[in-house]
């Protein structure tokens, strides 16, 4: 995120000459963005001489977009022996170190009121909300004359062409991801529908993160010829130059904004309840929103093309999913092909509907995503070994003998119904597939042995139930690790015993009990982390 300095001449000059108004003679930056204040209306800061026995310090924190503003309002309301701290802080960090028991500013202005709630700064007293907001500016999708309007924000970001600041840390890339789930009633849409189309961006981010990209994203990262677009706010957007052809691509249904609530800490310092009254007042009149248009911000009242605020429920609901979903996936994915696998289910056998769940799964993967296939049945793989390889785990992307590991699934998707035969050796199976993951695995990604079965252990010759999992709990890493994650498919399927195995590994097992559930059951476990 820009800081005053990089935002264009004419906002730089605006914030050079509030601040050489306002510095005392010694006051120079404190800590990162901060200028030392002690003024009076009457006297630009001779407070002490006028006959005060000491200065009151006020913390004052406030979002970057809102700095420039800010510092220049206080040189106007800051009463006499008030001195204030203005440090440019942005929200998120701000409410991290509140809910790790760090301590409110006394005055906060965030990017977004939803930080002011519980569900950021954990137990801890919020603050009051003394003005909702004090200006506010839309985030936007921005791109070149090779980029496109998409109809909506979900459509744009399931496109892999979209860039946003991190969510973790940005509230502008938070409000993106939260986007497609506020716009959907009014498109039709479904909310499951929305949060599946957050995966494909999660991923494709993701994906340039491992390749060194997309480190900061900026209005004019990409060259005019390119079709991607970025996150971005119209603060930032207004100051971009020497690039004509960046257009405000945002889809026609709206945009979130920020919008800079006025807060006051329960615990405040004395003199800190005037001083943000007066800031607020003062921002509200027109002197105060000449200020908010000089820094291309908009009046709180212009809410002209933007979205409802989501809750701060669904910001974290979708920044958890974010931060597990952008981490590649390694998995080994292992498929039961015993004969009751043949078994009929409605609308074709129960290999023929997850070999479809394959390859629709397969199209939410990205290239650089890690997949390997094994099938199972008693012997199988030839005697005494109840497992074949079918592809080993490489990149989807990864080219050998003229195709795809991409393709060579989807072809071997096609043919797992004719592989159909014999008993369930899912023992033996379950513990060389998590020897196998273990021995390919990759650090940044999340490794995982996805297993799917219809039946129960059927090798009378196998490792026991008991035996396998103490094993696996042995071969366990915690620097190396790797989930089991089960799938029963049916409630014929051994349920427990595959959740036993999944949570002595860190993961998890889901049943399908109805043909229909197994797309969606597969999509599950395959995305989960």
């Amino acid at each position: 995120m820009q800081t005053n300095d990089e935002r264009g001449p004419g906002r730089a000059t605006m914030s050079t000459a509030v601040l050489a108004a306002v510095v005392l003679v010694a006051g120079l930056a404190v800590g990162a963005g901060a200028t030392w204040l002690a003024l009076s209306r009457d006297d630009g800061g001779a407070a002490a001489s006028d006959g005060c026995a000491e200065f009151r310090n006020v913390d004052v924190a406030v979002a970057p977009e809102m700095y420039g503003v800010v510092v220049a309002a206080l040189a106007d309301v800051t009463p006499d022996c008030v001195q204030v701290a203005p440090a440019m802080r942005p929200g998120i960090a701000v409410a991290q170190g509140v809910s790790m028991g760090g301590e409110l500013p006394d005055i906060w202005i965030p990017e977004a009121h939803v930080l002011t709630t519980e569900a950021y700064l954990g137990e801890a007293t919020r603050p009051r909300l003394l003005v909702r907001s004090l200006a506010n500016t839309p985030v936007l999708l921005v791109g070149g004359d090779r980029a496109r309007r998409w109809p909506s924000w979900g459509d744009a970001e399931a496109s892999g062409l979209v860039s946003t600041p991190d969510p973790e840390s940005s509230v502008a890339g938070a409000l993106a991801l939260t986007a497609p789930g506020v716009e959907a009633r009014s498109i039709g849409r479904s909310r499951a529908e929305s949060q599946q189309m957050l995966v494909p961006f999660a991923q494709a981010q993701g994906a340039r993160r491992l390749n060194g990209e997309d480190d900061a994203v900026q209005p004019a990262m990409f060259v005019r010829r390119s079709p991607r677009l970025v996150v971005t706010t119209e603060q930032d957007f207004s100051t971009v130059e020497g690039r004509d052809d960046l257009r405000d691509l945002t889809p026609d249904v709206g945009s979130p904004a920020l919008d800079f609530p006025l807060t006051l800490s329960r615990e405040a310092a004395e003199g800190s309840r005037a001083l943000a009254r007066a800031l607020g007042s003062y921002l509200a009149s027109e002197e105060g929103q000449a200020l908010v248009a000089a820094e291309g911000l908009r009046s709180p009242d212009d809410v002209r093309g933007t979205l409802p605020a989501p809750s701060a429920k669904a910001i974290g609901e979708a920044v958890l999913s974010w931060r597990s979903l952008s981490v590649p996936s390694a998995m080994l994915a292992v498929v039961d092909a015993s004969g009751s696998m043949d078994f009929d289910a409605g609308t074709g056998s129960r290999m023929d509907l997850l070999a479809d769940a394959a390859r629709i799964g397969l199209g939410f993967l990205p290239d650089h995503a890690r997949v390997g296939l094994w099938v199972f049945s008693i012997e199988k793989g030839g005697p005494g070994q109840d497992w074949r390889e079918l592809e080993p785990i490489r990149r989807l992307d990864d080219l050998r003998f003229g195709r795809t590991q991409r393709y060579a699934l989807r072809e071997w998707a096609a043919e797992m119904p004719g592989l159909t035969d014999g008993g369930t050796g899912l023992y033996d199976t379950a513990l060389a597939a998590y020897r196998e993951a273990l021995r390919s695995y990759r650090p940044h990604y999340s490794n995982a042995v996805v297993l799917m079965t219809d039946g129960q252990n059927e090798d009378p010759g196998s490792i026991g139930l008991q035996a396998l999992l103490q094993r696996l709990e042995e071969l366990r890493d915690p620097d190396r690790p790797v989930r089991m994650v089960g799938i029963a498919i049916s409630g014929d399927a051994d349920l427990d015993a595959l959740r036993q195995m999944a949570r002595v590994t860190g993961g998890e097992a889901y049943l399908a009990a109805q043909p229909e559930d197994i797309l969606g059951v597969f999509a599950q476990a395959v995305l989960s982390r």
